[in-house]
């Protein structure tokens, strides 16, 4: 029984290895999703399981049960209840992503859970559902009332699986029914196999949660490939929404005028002209945020240009707070372009632009604000659209790449005011 004992605990450690290197990689895992940080949780759950229900094997000889080994039985039982209402919150978790289920169905888990571990904390010193007499452990009088408490648990988790089961994927749904009737098997073996039973049970149990891991990561690789697919368009898009015939023929018809008028203006406008169109370009190679001076700088660029043909009509103010924090490639240039051609274009005597950025404890704010003829409706297309995907992908790359917002506030008169917002946490 001892050399048993000893090669029970060596599997559980070996077993705490293996989730401890699944742990470590989870680490790396950038922004991970409620499921992926309950998933984390259960992982940690289970290390420690493992680990104290080794310990507690390794410290038993031939069936006697030191005091130390009686501790470590003690946490590794609490743990496991602890693992269950876990899970359960990871079912519930998953649930919500698909279905309107509240909070407290997951609170209920945690509730059998807490009632089980106080049966067996308080069976250390009351001996009501077990006792360790002259170093040997033996069942008490309320044990099978605490297993009836356990089955309970799950059949809750399998009931809520059931009910839904058609909000979930086909496959999510079998894999969370198959860990349900998967750990009502490892109970039914421990006491058909009693000397290997929980051995069996919590190692099983590692086998169901390493499935969960390997589905979540595969499902996150998927999204994230997605992900990577969507921004890529995006920023395709966004490019080619800013290169539009009419303003490359503006810009162009200006530099003309100016070869003869102010050729040294020409020079500067054509170096302007050429730094906008690489700008543009740029973009669709650039799979990383980048910092708002260089934003602002393609902005400059534009706004030359802009001048150009609208002269005095249109006045450029800038009040900047800061410069230095991170922000999707051709974020705010699009709402400059979309202020000065909707907003200030449109107004017979022109407008003012300011382009305003504010830092905040929560993070960094930026404002593009005109005071032309406003009544802008972002969801209204103008001429061919360009103007609405712009503004569209500016609020897609915003939420994917930094977890940022956008908003726009217009009124009919007075004008246009764009406010994105970026967590500190991204910038």
């Amino acid at each position: 029984m001892e050399n048993h004992n000893y090669t029970y605990a060596m599997v559980e450690f070996f077993a705490a290895l293996i989730i401890l290197v699944l742990l470590i990689e989870s680490h790396f895992i950038s922004k991970p999703s409620n499921r992926g940080r309950m998933l984390n949780i259960l992982l940690r759950t289970l290390f420690l399981l493992l680990a104290s229900d080794g310990a507690s094997y390794m410290l038993s000889k031939s069936g006697y049960m030191s005091h130390s080994a009686e501790i470590f039985f003690l946490i590794s039982t609490s743990l496991a209840y602890v693992m269950l209402a876990i899970f359960n919150y990871y079912v519930i978790i998953h649930i919500r992503e698909k279905a309107k289920i509240s909070m407290w169905f997951g609170h209920i888990g945690l509730i059998f859970a807490v009632i089980e571990s106080l049966f067996w904390i308080t069976s250390y010193k009351l001996g009501t559902v077990y006792s360790v007499t002259a170093g040997f452990y033996k069942r008490r009088e309320l044990f099978w009332l605490s297993q009836f408490i356990v089955i309970g648990m799950i059949a809750y988790i399998l009931i809520i699986t059931i009910l839904f089961f058609n909000k979930l994927k086909r496959r999510d749904g079998i894999i969370f029914i198959s860990c349900v009737l998967g750990i009502l098997l490892s109970i039914g073996l421990r006491e058909v196999i009693p000397d290997v039973g929980i051995p069996i049970v919590y190692l099983l149990v590692t086998l169901l949660v390493i499935g969960l891991y390997i589905v979540l990561h595969i499902e996150q690789n998927v999204l994230l490939r997605i992900k990577d697919e969507k921004l890529v368009q995006s920023r395709i898009s966004i490019m080619l929404s800013q290169i539009r015939p009419h303003f490359l023929y503006n810009a162009l018809n200006a530099i003309h005028y100016l070869c003869e008028k102010d050729p040294k203006l020409a020079q500067k406008a054509i170096a302007e002209f050429s730094d906008y169109l690489r700008g543009n370009l740029d973009s669709v190679s650039v799979d990383r945020t980048v910092l708002f001076s260089k934003e602002l700088e393609h902005i400059k660029n534009y706004l030359f240009l802009e001048k150009l043909r609208y002269e005095d009509e249109l006045e450029i103010a800038y009040e900047l707070g800061t410069i230095a924090f991170f922000l999707p490639p051709l974020t705010v240039q699009p709402l400059v372009e979309n202020a000065v051609r909707y907003g200030i274009g449109q107004a017979m005597d022109g407008g003012k632009l300011t382009i305003k950025t504010v830092e905040r404890d929560e993070g960094y704010e930026v404002f593009v604000i005109d005071d032309g003829v406003g009544g802008y409706d972002p969801n209204n297309k103008k001429e061919d659209g360009r103007s609405h995907v712009g503004i569209e992908n500016v609020r897609e790359r915003l939420a994917l790449m930094v977890g940022g917002t956008l908003e726009i506030e217009s009124e009919k008169g007075k004008g246009t005011t764009a406010r994105i917002f970026i967590p500190r946490v991204h910038s």
